[in-house]
């Protein structure tokens, strides 16, 4: 009986990477990388999104492809699954010999949905053939994949995504049924948010774009270099990859699981055949700005001749209006420009002189080269009010056991765009960890407005916060004015098992 148990207590080490590489006979076996991507563009209840969404599959396919690790099987599925058994044979079939050490990715572009104040895992993603429609929930979904061995990485490109991890919400989440170890989840959008925006072309005709995957695909380019390798070791994290879309996605808030992750996301081959965006090299001169008149200025580079347009997009009445946002020719209707650096300067007439406004703008930067029409940045832009109460708030869940998946989830309340510092204290009030620092908010559609941020149980160094007592402090300045609100303490809980 004690050798059965030792195999067993064995065979767990190796599944979870925590044996020692030291004095081992034989090296781990290569990981076998598989993907599914599974997406849907026609629908019963929804509006239709061709070609959107078959689009998003062809860039992750691409993108998938040049990656070094080198997937055996990238197996796409369009408008084909309706169902939920559906949906989990194909996972079958597509993971099914997936062993220990193994990775599998699951793409899903969708209409996302969820009904604020419901529990988190109520939100669902539809699966449709444009005849016949289901709902997959979150709670389902974990467990198709539950059954499937090794690392599963799923990639969400759907609205209302971040409340299948249970982020983003106005509310705490019920649960997170992706709180394992072998699950790395990337969502395109907090779970209190759209990710899919259309405007109207024509009487009773719509037009829908999604534009996260086009960010997340720039985001892995390997031509000149990758601009989310933050630290330049040729690979790409799953926490760089959200530092990286949170500064040039605007309009959703992507959230990840699990926070500040080191798992590797993509790595790019050598020497692979790519091509140079035709624009790049987008710098701001700044993102934030206060008072009545805002000039948004930028530069770019054009690798070769295009049509480049903009468009800028206000964000009112709880979304961003896109109604009110065409599309701005650089030059004029049609005009090529030459290859070269080019600076751009807009200005903005917020609002009459005499008032204080304060809100989120989006600036979008197109190009286009024949029939091709490519987002190459969407950045969020910022006005702070120069004066006024910013009615600073914050609150935190009772407690939180970091050794079982939990993060903390962290409601900070604030009624006008600002920069927050965010901390978290030990119970003698020394700060142990920084969650933002002077970080620029963003709109979150939160009810009331705010922010979330997460804790995942680890101090500044990474190494794991101690069991006991906790709270958070929150502090900003609006128009000379310094705010500064402490949470009540929380409790961080040691792994509960059993005897």
């Amino acid at each position: 009986m004690r050798r059965v148990l030792t195999i067993l207590l064995l065979l767990a080490m190796l599944a979870r990477g925590r044996l020692p590489a030291a004095g081992s006979a034989e090296e781990a076996p290569q990981p076998v990388l598989r993907a599914l991507l599974v997406t849907c563009d026609r629908f019963v209840s929804q509006p239709e999104t061709t070609p959107a969404a078959q689009q998003n599959a062809m860039l992750m396919k691409s993108l998938l492809s040049s990656d070094a690790r080198e997937y055996q099987e990238i197996r796409t599925e369009c408008d084909t699954i309706s169902s939920v058994e559906g949906f989990a044979q194909a996972v079958r079939e597509t993971f099914g010999e997936a062993g220990d050490n193994d990775i599998s990715l699951l793409y899903i572009s969708t209409h996302g949905l969820y009904t604020a104040n419901q529990p988190n895992l109520s939100a669902s993603l539809l699966l449709s053939d444009g005849n016949v429609e289901a709902r997959l929930t979150a709670q389902a979904l974990s467990n198709v994949l539950t059954a499937v061995r090794g690392t599963k990485v799923l990639v969400l490109d759907a609205c209302h995504s971040g409340a299948f991890i249970g982020k983003g919400l106005s509310d705490f989440a019920q649960a997170n049924p992706f709180a394992w170890e072998n699950f790395y989840v990337l969502c395109s959008a907090g779970g209190s948010e759209e990710s899919w925006y259309w405007r109207a072309e024509g009487a009773d005709a719509l037009h829908g774009a999604g534009y996260f995957t086009s960010i997340l695909s720039g985001a892995l380019n390997p031509v000149p270099s990758i601009p989310s390798d933050r630290d330049g070791d040729g690979k790409v994290s799953l926490k760089e990859l959200k530092t990286y879309l949170l500064a040039h996605y605007a309009a959703s808030t992507p959230q990840i699981y699990p926070e500040n992750s080191d798992f590797v996301f993509y790595m790019p081959k050598d020497g692979a055949e790519q091509t140079a965006d035709v624009l790049s090299d987008i710098r701001f001169e700044q993102t934030v700005f206060s008072g009545n008149v805002a000039e948004i200025g930028f530069t770019f580079r054009l690798n070769r001749p295009a049509e480049v347009s903009y468009q800028l997009i206000y964000d009112q009445r709880g979304g961003w209006d896109f109604s009110q946002a065409p599309m701005i020719a650089d030059g004029g209707e049609g005009t090529l420009l030459p290859e070269g650096t080019y600076r751009r300067r807009i200005t903005l007439a917020l609002a009459d002189e005499e008032q204080d406004v304060s809100g989120y703008l989006m600036l979008q930067i197109f190009s286009r080269e024949g029939e091709r029409m490519v987002l190459h940045e969407s950045r969020l832009l910022r006005v702070f009010p120069v004066q006024g109460d910013v009615a600073l708030d914050v609150r935190t869940e009772p407690s939180f056991i970091p050794g079982r998946g939990d993060e903390l989830a962290v409601r900070v309340g604030h009624d006008v765009p600002c920069a927050l510092t965010v901390s978290v204290l030990n119970a003698q009030g020394k700060t142990v960890r920084y969650l933002a620092v002077e970080t620029p908010s963003r709109p979150q559609r939160l009810v009331p407005e705010g922010t979330t941020l997460y804790w995942d149980g680890r101090l500044e160094d990474g190494t794991s916060a101690a069991p006991g007592r906790y709270m958070v402090c929150v502090k900003t300045t609006v128009g000379g004015t310094d705010y500064t609100v402490y949470s009540p303490y929380f409790t961080l809980s040691e792994e509960i098992t059993s005897g």
